[in-house]
């Protein structure tokens, strides 16, 4: 009996460490407001500055018809312009992979100067050689589990398991 009482309270700690580790957060850029120009010009960045980003969390860009947004440098950043394509199209999900600064800007007209841009500076670390990318959202995603949270679920399924046995 006191086996099986350990194999539950040991699936119990396995399950809430699974669930811990696998919130990675999806911020729709703009909150409500979404993707447009804004009403005065720190409004982008006095909604980035209210959150907290980490490696693994998602910026989703409601994109209008009008509307696009590129990921660029610093310097293009501070100077609302960019040699890289923008995307453009609908709805864009820009995956937070590494730590560090990241800098979003759109090229549409004045809208930049206007202050349709923001910076953010994402916490933590990633293992991966990936880099981010932007790309449809999929109503599947797998949230990332990081390599030393996945080796404690696994530790604590075997020391749970040795013990029933």
């Amino acid at each position: 009996m006191a086996k099986h009482t350990g194999f539950v309270g040991c699936s119990i700690v396995v399950l809430s460490l699974l669930f811990a580790a696998t919130e990675a957060t999806k911020y729709n850029v703009g909150g409500s407001f979404g993707w447009n120009i804004p009403p005065n010009q720190t409004f982008y960045s006095e909604w980035a500055s209210s959150k907290t980003f980490v490696v693994g969390d998602s910026l989703v860009f409601n994109l209008t018809e009008n509307q696009n947004f590129a990921d660029v440098t610093m310097a293009d950043y501070n100077n609302c312009s960019t040699k890289t394509n923008p995307y453009a199209g609908t709805v864009f999900m820009v995956d937070l992979l590494h730590p560090g600064p990241r800098y979003f800007i759109t090229t549409v007209d004045d809208h930049c100067e206007r202050g349709q841009k923001f910076s953010i500076n994402v916490e933590g670390s990633f293992s991966s050689g990936t880099s981010a990318s932007a790309r449809p959202p999929s109503i599947n995603s797998v949230p990332i589990l990081s390599c030393g949270v996945l080796s404690a679920i696994l530790s604590t399924i075997a020391v749970c398991f040795f013990n029933r046995v």
